[in-house]
């Protein structure tokens, strides 16, 4: 990992290559399906949750940064993409319930994972060491002279991409 004072969410090739999952056995390609998944999933059920964008950024960001540390075969990646979601909430400052959050994320979720979902959030705030403030591009995307479809296609691709 490269060397910060603090946290540091910037890794280099050879930990991108060696990640928790890929050493529990899962081969990249499987971890980079599961990785868009979680970010579509997030990205969703906060949409249909009338999120801002900042708050899924946020919540797709901590979802990315849990699994630089814990194998997807330890931890599911809907519960998981909803701690992250409910986590995000809050520290943006548009809290919903994980009990809404499970509710729409029904065909995914059931009412048991509420449960795993609230111990998860214990587990996730030690993974990302507490450090809850995430710094998005927006701001220098906004400085973007060009069409203004362009920029939104930018935004919700930099959203939604690992």
């Amino acid at each position: 990992m490269v060397s910060c004072s603090g946290p540091c969410w910037y890794w280099d090739k050879k930990d991108l290559a060696h990640t928790p999952s890929q050493s529990d056995g899962l081969d990249p390609a499987t971890e980079a399906r599961y990785r868009r998944e979680g970010a579509r999933f997030i990205f969703d059920v906060g949409t249909r949750l009338g999120l801002h964008y900042d708050t899924l950024a946020t919540g797709i960001t901590y979802f990315h940064r849990f699994y630089m540390f814990h194998s997807f075969k330890q931890f599911p990646r809907y519960v998981t993409g909803a701690c992250c979601l409910f986590l995000a909430g809050k520290v943006e400052e548009t809290p919903k319930k994980c009990k809404d959050i499970i509710k729409t994320a029904r065909s995914l979720l059931n009412d048991v994972q509420f449960e795993e979902v609230m111990v998860l959030e214990r587990i996730l705030l030690q993974t990302i060491k507490f450090d809850l403030q995430v710094e998005h591009p927006y701001q220098f995307l906004l400085r973007y002279k060009g069409p203004k479809n362009i920029v939104k296609t930018v935004h919700v691709t930099s959203v939604v991409q690992p």
